[in-house]
């Protein structure tokens, strides 16, 4: 299976997605983003495929209401890490409600310490017990 890239993902396919969901759920644009607490003009433009990276968190609050699976959308929107799950940074968006500068400051962390563990000697894990 070829692993989805920020060049394979095609906006309009999550749109139309997210739009096939909302009318099988009886939702208008203007209900959904009323009950996922997103703007409308922000759901509108992404159910047209106009957004190449939309907001993590608003995906979320979207999967919520449309009770999917928030992983779905963040395939779709090409926000992947390993084994279908969303990257780093898009999780950090999603979950916690930072600023920009401290979700930079954390991937620069988790980098460093990933860049550790993969050179370590031996190439495994090296926590204890593992």
């Amino acid at each position: 299976m070829k692993p989805i890239t920020r060049d394979s993902v095609d906006p309009r396919q999550l749109g139309s997605y997210v739009k096939r969901l909302r009318e099988r759920r009886g939702f208008s644009v203007r209900g959904l983003a009323a009950a996922a607490r997103v703007d409308a003009t922000w759901l509108s433009r992404l159910e047209h495929g106009e957004y190449t990276s939309p907001d993590p968190r608003h995906l979320r609050l979207l999967a919520q209401v449309l009770e999917i699976e928030t992983a779905d959308l963040y395939v779709m929107a090409g926000y992947r890490g390993g084994e279908g799950l969303p990257g780093f940074v898009p999780y950090l968006r999603a979950k916690y409600d930072l600023p920009a500068e401290a979700i930079d400051q954390l991937q620069a962390h988790f980098e460093l310490i990933n860049e550790k563990y993969q050179n370590d000697e031996g190439g495994g894990d090296a926590r204890p017990g593992r």
